[in-house]
């Protein structure tokens, strides 16, 4: 037997599912925080076959260049991070720095990197430059992003 809910039952309710939506709205420093890093992200297509050269060949180019820039204090970290389940794209390579302003460029900084680069790996110019010029053979460049972590408050 069917019993019918006194009208007002059925406003109730509306009001509640209206009212609900509004209370599970995010605020920002209130609910979550973006951090001061920031993380630059390049999202990278590697042609098939050709990922373990490419990443044996930026070992010796963007990785020495980064490990360089971490010893003088210029990033935070950097990574090189791959999918075995990818097909494309399916390479990802992330240079965290302390905040904004610490990715702002600077001719001292680029003579001071430039410097100890040649200091440590002058004599292999040529090779790294044929190197660098390779890439655009067997990669694509699919995106680049400057992206900060989330921290949620309690």
């Amino acid at each position: 037997m069917l019993t019918r809910r006194p009208f007002h039952s059925h406003i109730f309710a509306l009001l509640l599912c209206l009212g609900l939506p509004l209370s599970a709205y995010g605020e920002i420093y209130k609910d979550y925080q973006p951090t001061e890093q920031q993380v630059v992200m390049t999202v990278i297509a590697v042609e098939p076959n050709y990922l373990d050269d490419y990443l044996t060949q930026l070992k010796r180019t963007w990785v020495r260049a980064m490990a360089v820039q971490k010893d003088l204090g210029f990033v935070v970290d950097y990574a090189v991070w791959t999918s075995d389940s990818a097909n494309t794209p399916n390479v990802w390579l992330t240079i965290t720095y302390e905040n904004m302003a610490a990715m702002q460029p600077s001719k001292a900084r680029y003579d001071q990197v430039n410097a100890e680069i040649e200091a440590r790996y002058g004599d292999e110019e040529e090779a790294l430059d044929a190197i660098a010029k390779g890439y655009e053979e067997i990669r694509k460049m699919v995106d680049h992003q400057i992206i900060n972590r989330v921290e949620f408050i309690d």
